[in-house]
């Protein structure tokens, strides 16, 4: 079996280091400690931690993308997919992983949970794949035509805070256990998306013009 590459034992010990402790939490010399190599190495691979960060994504992203664009496209042809459908084919490619390689799939999920929540994840996913957010918010406002763009956008991106977040705390049940806990999720996660949108704003508005006139009244 091949020796890995200087350049893959980097990516496989900051992707180790960043699930455990977040990217705020590691330092390039850590890493560099951990993979048993100079900083200069480390500098001749990647220019700067963004950099690191992008490469660590996307040799894991990348053949979960082409499941997900797979699943997406087979909805895209349904004039009117149901809400818990299109959640399924954003969660149902992270399940499998965790059904094929626990371990893996366990690091990765956690990598990525992380990642989400230090807002590291949306520039590269727009950069690197922009189709798949669209198609995916595009399949979303045929189910929510009651929602604007802005909340669907928001309400999205809290979705996968929570799917990741949920998995990754699941990894390492059985496969019967990560089936049910995937038909809980996908049923919390439809009454999250398809609840009403209020307008705030304009309520507090309309209180604060008529309250001079009930201040008469009193």
């Amino acid at each position: 079996m091949p020796r890995p590459s200087s350049r893959e034992k980097l990516l496989d010990c900051a992707e180790n280091l960043f699930a455990t402790h977040g990217v705020g939490g590691v330092s390039l010399r850590m890493i560099q400690a951990a993979a048993g190599l100079s900083v200069g190495s480390l500098r001749y691979h990647f220019k700067s931690e963004a950099e690191l960060v992008t490469a660590v994504m996307e040799r894991r992203v990348g053949p979960l993308m082409a499941r997900h664009e797979t699943l997406l496209e087979a909805l895209a042809a349904n004039p009117s997919p149901s809400t818990a459908e299109i959640l399924r084919a954003l969660i149902q490619p992270l399940i499998e992983l965790l059904h094929s390689q626990p371990e893996r799939g366990r690091r990765y999920v956690t990598l990525m949970h992380r990642l989400q929540v230090g807002h590291h994840t949306a520039p590269v996913f727009i950069a690197r794949w922009p189709d798949f957010a669209e198609r995916a918010e595009g399949l979303l406002k045929k189910s929510l035509p009651h929602l604007s763009d802005a909340s669907i956008a928001f309400r999205v991106a809290l979705v996968w805070e929570t799917i990741l977040g949920s998995l990754a705390g699941a990894a390492s049940l059985s496969e019967k256990g990560l089936e049910g806990h995937e038909v809980e999720l996908i049923d919390y996660l439809t009454g999250a998306l398809e609840a009403p949108q209020t307008n705030r704003r304009r309520r507090n508005s309309k209180r604060r013009t008529t309250q001079p006139e009930d201040e008469e009244q009193t």
